[in-house]
């Protein structure tokens, strides 16, 4: 599996100059002596080029997609490409000694969401009321109305909520749109008129959107890749508690449901926790 850019992916990453990147790698290490290793040598290089390790988060599961190889994920955000492509290159050893694979994308960001819907927390009890957000609803036994390209699997959710329910996690989205549905509207738009709606359950609940972005492209990943795909959005959404997401998921109005489900062509879900090294 790759675990460098070719030079087109290079290329065309180098091409956005000064822009201010932010690059999420999805990871498969060989084993905790070099895993640790890595990630203390990729967040020094991350740091000598300007940037900033945003995020390191063990993935715990993959909700939708079956089962994949990855591991680990890595947000840093750089002042510009090339600060980006010294960071990597001045960890080619590391790297090639510590993974298995690799699957990296860019993006560019913007925390004014973030701070905003960070901030309405405040109003978090008293919009659970007003939106029945408080309690977990029953799961309901829907197997043949789910979608596996786009749905978490019964089994999947199961196995999430059946895990320690008071930790705070992240929840990381890989959105692929469909290209048009019945009511002649774009994938985006509908996706869009869910996020919409969905935003109030979100902060009742107490999460918010730590990262919500369109992808600019892939800096490592060929057709091997378990995530080789055309995605459109990346997003990383935090949440108090695994309680807290059931509690917005089994509360989802049907409406917001539907807009997804039209929205979406794709998508992969995984529940991420902090990693400490």
């Amino acid at each position: 599996m790759a675990l460098e850019p070719n030079s087109v992916q290079r290329d065309r990453m180098l091409s956005y100059g000064k822009t201010k990147l932010t690059l999420v790698q999805f990871l498969v290490g060989k084993d905790p002596a070099t895993n640790k290793e890595y990630f203390t040598q990729t967040r020094q290089a991350v740091l000598a080029e300007g940037g900033k390790r945003e995020h390191q988060l063990f993935i715990d599961q993959t909700l939708t997609e079956g089962e994949l190889p990855y591991q680990f994920l890595t947000v840093d955000s750089f002042p510009s490409s090339q600060a980006l492509l010294l960071a990597h290159e001045n960890t080619r050893e590391i790297r090639n000694a510590a993974l298995q694979e690799t699957y990296s994308i860019y993006l560019k960001t913007t925390s004014i969401i973030k701070k905003v819907l960070k901030g309405a927390s405040v109003f978090s009890p008293t919009l659970a009321g007003w939106l029945g957000t408080r309690q977990i609803k029953e799961i309901p036994d829907h197997r043949e109305e789910l979608d596996p390209e786009t749905d978490p699997g019964l089994e999947a959710v199961r196995e999430f909520s059946g895990r320690d329910r008071d930790q705070p996690f992240y929840m990381m989205n890989l959105n692929q749109f469909a290209a048009q549905n019945r009511r002649r509207m774009s994938g985006k738009t509908a996706y869009d008129r869910y996020s919409t709606m969905i935003i109030p359950y979100l902060v009742s609940v107490g999460g918010y959107p730590d990262i919500y972005a369109k992808i600019l492209g892939t800096y490592i990943g060929d057709q091997r890749s378990s995530l080789a795909n055309s995605w459109g959005d990346f997003a990383l959404v935090y949440y108090p508690s695994r309680a807290s997401f059931l509690r917005m998921m089994t509360n989802t109005p049907l409406r917001a449901a539907a807009y997804r489900r039209a929205g979406l062509e794709k998508v992969v879900l995984m529940p991420c926790s902090r990693l400490t090294i």
